[in-house]
């Protein structure tokens, strides 16, 4: 077992996914070896339904990027969270699950 219960994405791959065939297949690739090694898997820099949609279908549950929220001071964050003013949260993750 590794030392590790999740894997990301980074962003430079999930950027092109959907153009750059090469990308599409790296993404592809490390959510199958995520799945097969039972690892949470998180997409950086997700900025498009496109993107997402990507993502989902090939088995991708957890997602950060400036389609959910742009970055903000954790006190902005804290406030405008209680407050109930982000639609959507800044880091999707399962159900159940923490960052």
């Amino acid at each position: 077992r590794l030392p590790l219960d999740q894997v990301k994405i980074d962003q430079s791959f999930v950027r092109d996914v959907l153009t750059d065939p090469n990308d599409a297949a790296i993404v592809r690739t490390i959510l199958a070896l995520a799945k097969s090694l039972d690892l949470e898997v998180v997409a950086e820099g997700v900025e498009t339904t496109g993107q997402l949609s990507f993502l989902r279908l090939h088995g991708c549950e957890g997602f950060q990027g400036y389609l959910f929220g742009r970055p903000v001071p954790m006190d902005v964050f804290a406030r405008e969270h209680q407050l109930g003013l982000f639609a959507q949260p800044a880091l999707a993750l399962p159900e159940g699950r923490k960052p």
